[in-house]
């Protein structure tokens, strides 16, 4: 597998203000403006990067053999966050739900998690099943 990281600027065109970036299913993107893509790679790549008011955001998501996400990296202000395999790690460290911390808040959102950022508007959601996560959603 190559480990480097793909762009899709499909996820680039953010402009702040109740937007939505989601994939589902086995590799199903729908950018921003609302055009719709099938990306199916097992490779990392860039889900959506950008900087409002000098506070970083970068999301990195990698799908499984199966099709399914199998993990989420977030990073904001450079607090990185990673959901993998069920398992939410807060700088290294596994965090049990709901989280609450100076930068984010992460919890149940009815049958999704939903990460809330308190720095950006921005909250990052998902839906896991067995055998990873089948839908995930950032909305500005």
């Amino acid at each position: 597998m190559d480990t480097r990281r793909w762009m899709l600027p499909l996820c680039f065109f953010l402009a702040l203000g109740k937007d939505i970036c989601k994939t589902y299913g086995s590799g199903v993107i729908q950018a921003f403006k609302g055009s719709l893509f099938y990306v199916r790679s097992n490779c990392p790549f860039t889900f959506t990067r950008f900087t409002h008011k000098r506070v970083k955001c970068d999301i990195t998501i990698r799908r499984g053999p199966n099709g399914l996400v199998n993990l989420i990296e977030i990073i904001i202000n450079k607090v990185k966050t990673v959901v993998q395999n069920g398992t939410i790690l807060v700088e290294k460290k596994r965090v049990s739900l709901p989280y609450d911390h100076t930068y984010q808040h992460i919890y149940q959102y009815g049958i999704y998690t939903r990460l809330r950022s308190s720095l950006l508007p921005l909250s990052v959601t998902w839906n896991t099943v067995a055998g990873g996560l089948d839908s995930v959603w950032v909305s500005t």
